[in-house]
């Protein structure tokens, strides 16, 4: 089953992340509105981290969602492959998320049909993976 972790302090956004999952049957493992809350919480969950997705806004309180993501590739270099880092801010560039070795970047507004295409990309790709494993 797919799960994600979503990490946006804009509770419109949260709320529609929360009404198209359900929607489509992929499992909230967390919505978290700051970086500090975020990066606590994925410190609890490090021996599950490689089931999630993590969706995570850029422009969040107290740390950035490239700070979060840095830490989650401490955590498990795999965790590149499955964070998508999500900002309408204009001071990221997908070249700095592609540095991190995080393929996966969307300018908001993004349409939520690129969103669940980006999500099964990463379901696909992990699945790839473990059966030839």
């Amino acid at each position: 089953m797919k799960k994600i972790y979503i990490i946006e302090d804009e509770k419109d956004i949260s709320n529609l992340y929360r009404l198209l999952f359900e929607r489509e049957g992929i499992e909230i493992e967390d919505i978290v509105s700051s970086g500090r809350v975020a990066l606590e919480k994925i410190e609890e969950l490090k021996e599950r981290v490689e089931d999630i997705v993590f969706l995570i806004d850029n422009r969040i309180p107290e740390k950035t969602g490239l700070e979060v993501a840095k830490r989650l590739i401490e955590i498990s270099p795999i965790l590149k492959n499955q964070i998508i880092i999500a900002t309408a801010d204009d001071t990221i560039s997908r070249e700095q998320v592609e540095d991190l070795g995080i393929p996966y970047f969307l300018r908001k507004p993004f349409s939520l049909d690129e969103l669940l295409a980006t999500i099964d990309t990463i379901e696909n790709k992990k699945n790839d993976v473990s059966s030839v494993t």
